[in-house]
């Protein structure tokens, strides 16, 4: 995870890549509002998608959970708006199903406490 948060703040798409399964489904509540990419080089696509959006980006992680081939991160993520100019900053949760060591599936939550339910690390 923590190689994946460093890949996304060098905004390396091959680094980024390396870090997920081929067929990677992400979700997000972020991306059109609760959108999921996936297909053709969704992360290509996120990536495209960041860049076009924020003039600087930056994810910095908070704390890390792992269970059985699921890990949660919480995280912050601060932007500067490409057009406004407006600093964002936002704490997010991400839920993440791992497989062969690669994140097979990403979910990214604004409540903290609904990822740590779909996480299954909530009683």
């Amino acid at each position: 995870m923590r190689r994946s948060f460093d890949a996304w703040n060098e905004l390396d798409i091959e680094a980024i890549r390396g870090c997920y399964t081929e067929d990677a489904l992400i979700g997000t509540a972020i991306i059109e509002l609760g959108g999921t990419l996936e297909g053709d080089d969704p992360i290509g696509h996120w990536v495209a998608e960041t860049r076009e959006t924020w003039a600087e980006v930056h994810w910095d992680i908070e704390r890390l959970f792992e269970g059985h081939e699921v890990v949660l991160s919480f995280y912050r993520a601060t932007g500067i708006g490409r057009e406004s100019g407006v600093e964002v900053v936002q704490e997010l949760a991400g839920v993440y199903r791992i497989r062969d060591g690669l994140i097979a599936s990403e979910r990214i939550y604004l409540d903290r406490e609904d990822a740590l339910e779909a996480a299954g690390l909530r009683e």
